[in-house]
Order: structure tokens, then sequence, then C-alpha cells
């Protein structure tokens, strides 16, 4: 099982697939609500911070960006 502290797999560019635990989509409720994320909805990163956070394009929250964790590699 994946975990927070991984270093994240991911790349600026690469596309992903948003799927929360229910921890994340707690996390979520600061978001802009024309910025959030839904679901099995694929996205773009944008940049991956602190080598576990990613920051996806068209994500709009306060608190910055999402652990990897919370994403799947689009296929």
């Amino acid at each position: 099982m994946k975990t927070p502290q991984e270093k994240c797999p991911f790349e600026v560019g690469q596309l992903v697939i948003y799927k929360p635990t229910r921890h994340g989509l707690a996390a979520d409720v600061m978001a802009d609500p024309d910025g959030k994320l839904i679901p099995g909805k694929t996205y773009k990163v944008l940049e991956v911070q602190q080598d576990v956070y990613v920051l996806v394009e068209g994500y709009h929250n306060p608190g910055g960006a999402i652990y990897w964790t919370e994403f799947a590699a689009a296929e």
C-alpha cells in the first residue's frame, strides 16, 4: 500500500486520475467550489512540492497541493 511518506512518483506534465480516500475528500472542504477536484477525473500535474504533494491544473485550495497518494497514474 502506498503511503504519503513515500516520494511522489509523478512528474510535472503527467496525467493523473483523482482517486481520493475518505480522508482526502474530507480534507478538501476548503477548496474553491469552482476548483474542486472530481473523483475519477484526469488532471495534469503542474507541480510536485516537497516530494510528496501534487498540484494539478484547475485546482484552487488555500491549503495548496494534495498528497500524491490521492491520485493514480492515467494510462
